[in-house]
């Protein structure tokens, strides 16, 4: 009977698009259908005397859509004609890194300050303004990915959630999107911990403790999963659970705790023995950067995860430089 070996991680590096070597007069038409085909459409505006600059790192996770965003000043309209045209049926998160920016919507004005958060429907009608420049990242997720119970916040009352608020779930979107999209990450967080993060920041208590309690132990993982030390001890801590209840909340998803560190580890060692770095990482090194304690564990495991030696791979990667 033949092993049966789990696919290889799909590796999706972050596609960075720039206005640098764009003429000026194209800038913002080339902008906005950039913004269209890979975010969100929007209709852009500056004064006629600025010269517009901008630049945008994306990473696609299935269903969920990551970037960075950083421009000069200008202002956005997601208008109802545009919404017609091209909907994108998601929720927007937009955490606002550098400078005040303007949310319009409903009649209702926001500011959002440097920390701050923001979720909307990404088809409501809104206007935005950047008069300082924009530098925020940005989280759309298609609506379809969470639980019927969450409903998206009405036109006009957007979830903020403001810097220095005790909101854990946005301060681990925050921290896993941050990382994802400056390109020194080589494993991208995985979506399914994304999901939960957003479902729990906007469920407004309608999604179950068990949701809530394995996005914030995922999330944590994802910080530690280098650390050798990390531990499910740790972990329960950090979520405010008892180890058992940790172990019933991986349950529900039918994995365990363990299972589900190691399939992160190996992810993370098969993106960078894959990786443009590889010829220079041995197997031991590479076991050690992601948390094994032992190389000879390290090889088995991956080997019996991938179907081929982790050594075999890196020689792979190095022929093809």
């Amino acid at each position: 009977m033949h092993a049966t070996h789990a696919p290889s991680p799909v590796i999706r590096p972050v596609r960075a698009f720039s206005t640098a070597h764009v003429p000026p007069e194209r800038r913002l038409p080339a902008w906005e259908e950039h913004n269209a085909d890979a975010l969100i459409a929007l209709k852009c505006r500056t004064r006629a005397d600025e010269d517009f600059r901008a630049r945008e790192d994306n990473l696609q996770l299935g269903r969920v859509h990551l970037a960075r965003v950083r421009t000069t000043a200008h202002s956005v309209e997601r208008s109802p004609e545009l919404v017609g045209r091209q909907p994108t049926r998601a929720v927007a998160v937009f955490v606002s890194l550098r400078g005040n920016a303007l949310f319009e919507q409903a009649g209702r004005r926001q500011v959002l300050r440097p920390g701050d958060l923001l979720v909307c429907d990404a088809d409501g009608h809104f206007v935005r303004g950047f008069g300082g420049g924009l530098d925020e990242l940005v989280l759309r997720a298609d609506r379809g990915v969470l639980p019927e119970e969450v409903r998206l916040p009405p036109p006009g009352q957007p979830l903020i959630v403001r810097r220095g608020e005790a909101n854990p779930y946005g301060r681990a979107i925050t921290r896993l999107v941050g990382r994802a999209v400056d390109g020194r990450d080589p494993t991208p967080p995985d979506e399914q911990t994304i999901v939960d993060l957003l479902s729990a920041l906007v469920g407004d208590g309608a999604v179950r403790p068990h949701v809530l309690h394995r996005a914030l132990a995922c999330a944590h993982i994802e910080d530690r999963l280098r650390d050798p030390r990390l531990s499910a001890t740790e972990v329960a801590q950090a979520v405010g659970v008892s180890v058992r209840q940790l172990t019933r909340v991986f349950a529900e998803a039918g994995r365990t705790f363990p299972r589900h560190v190691l399939g992160r580890r190996l992810d993370l060692a098969h993106n960078l023995l894959s990786g443009p770095d590889a010829p220079a990482l041995s197997t031991a090194v590479v076991a050690a950067m992601c948390g094994f304690r032992s190389a000879a564990h390290f090889s088995q495991t991956f080997r019996e995860r991938f179907g081929i030696a982790a050594g075999e791979l890196r020689r792979a990667a190095a022929k093809r430089r």
